[in-house]
C-alpha cells in the first residue's frame, strides 16, 4: 500500500511538472476530462453560482464544457451567456470582454475539438482578467495538452482539464488541475455540506 501511494503521488507529480502547476495536490485524477468538468460543476459551481450571478462560456465547446454550465445556470436561475464565433471560427473577443465584465464564471476550450481553432488563451485571459480580477477560468485543455506545451501558472487558469488517452496514455485516466486555494474552498464547502 505504501509504494502504490508513493507511486500514485508521483505521478502527481509528474504531471504537475508537465503542465507547470506550483504543487502536486494541485492535480486531481479522474476517469476523463468530463468527469473532471463535472466535479468542477458539482464541487465549486453549486456552491458559488447564484441567481445574480453569470456564466460564460463559448458556441465552439464539446457538449461536456457546454452542458454542465448551461444546467447549473437553470438550476440556480443564472444568466447563461454565449460567446458566438466569427465567419473564420474564432471566438469573438469583444464579446467575450462585453460578457466577462459581469459573470462569475466562464469555461471555455484551449483548442476547439469542433473546428480546430487555437485560441489565443493567454491573451483572452488577460483580457478578461484586465475586466474582471475576480472571475473564475475553467480551461478545457483535452486538445491542447498533447499537442501544445501548456503552463497553468503562465495563463493563470483558476481549472484545467484533460485527457490521458489522448496523449497515448491508458483510458479511464483524466486530470484536472486547480489552484490550491479554491481546492481548499471546495474541500472545505464539501466537507460543510453547503
Amino acid at each position: 500500500g505504501e509504494k502504490a501511494t508513493s507511486e500514485f503521488e508521483a505521478a502527481r507529480g509528474n504531471i504537475a511538472g508537465f503542465i507547470n502547476a506550483k504543487k502536486g495536490n494541485e492535480i486531481i485524477f479522474l476517469r476523463n476530462a468530463t468527469e473532471a468538468v463535472n466535479l468542477v460543476m458539482y464541487s465549486w459551481g453549486k456552491n458559488n453560482i447564484n441567481k445574480t450571478d453569470t456564466v460564460l462560456t463559448t458556441v465552439m465547446e464539446h457538449h461536456s464544457n457546454f452542458v454542465p454550465w448551461q444546467q447549473l445556470a437553470k438550476e440556480k436561475n443564472a444568466t447563461f451567456q454565449v460567446v458566438n464565433i466569427t465567419d473564420d471560427g474564432f471566438l469573438k473577443e469583444d464579446e467575450i470582454i462585453k460578457y466577462a465584465k459581469n459573470a462569475k464564471f466562464f469555461a471555455f476550450s484551449y483548442i476547439s475539438n469542433m473546428l480546430g481553432t487555437i485560441n489565443q488563451v493567454s491573451k483572452i485571459i488577460e483580457k478578461v482578467r484586465k475586466e474582471n480580477k475576480d472571475i473564475v477560468i475553467l480551461i478545457d485543455a483535452a486538445q491542447a495538452v498533447p499537442h501544445k506545451k501548456v503552463n497553468v501558472q503562465e495563463l493563470d487558469c483558476d481549472f484545467l482539464v484533460f485527457s490521458g488517452h489522448k496523449m497515448l496514455s491508458e483510458t479511464g485516466v483524466g486530470v484536472l488541475y486547480a489552484k490550491e486555494k479554491l481546492l481548499d474552498v471546495m474541500l472545505k464547502e464539501s466537507v460543510s455540506g453547503s
